[in-house]
């Protein structure tokens, strides 16, 4: 069984971009520790992506809520399988993901190709 936390997650003040991307690679050069990936679903053939910058003086707030929390280290390109251990853990346990989805990092290593993380990804639920 995975080893999904479930936490209330505090809302958070900052900046943030809005990307259309073609793959999670075209954002390797967004990642540093502290950014949080915002997904926000599909734009034709590409991804909607909000690059998020905690700062106490920002003008945006990701709001808090109770999130499903599957911590991830490994391949930047492989992030995605912490989705599907929440996906499998929500179906185990009778919860409901929801959206949008947010990956919050806390190492980056771009000495690799593909950077090598530790990523919190976060699901509503």
């Amino acid at each position: 069984m995975p080893n999904v936390e479930v936490k209330e997650v505090g809302e958070v003040r900052g900046f943030s971009v809005l990307k259309e991307v073609p793959n999670r690679s075209a954002l390797a050069q967004d990642l540093k520790p502290g950014t949080v990936l915002v997904f926000h679903g599909k734009q034709g053939a590409n991804m909607l992506v909000e690059i998020f910058t905690p700062d106490p003086s920002g003008d945006k707030v990701l709001n808090g809520g109770k999130m499903a929390v599957y911590r991830f280290a490994g391949s930047s390109d492989k992030v995605d399988n912490a989705y599907a251990a929440i996906l499998f853990w929500a179906l185990n346990n009778g919860a409901s993901p929801g959206s949008p989805t947010r990956e919050v990092y806390l190492k980056v290593d771009k000495s690799q190709t593909p950077p090598e993380v530790e990523v919190e990804v976060q699901v509503p639920i």
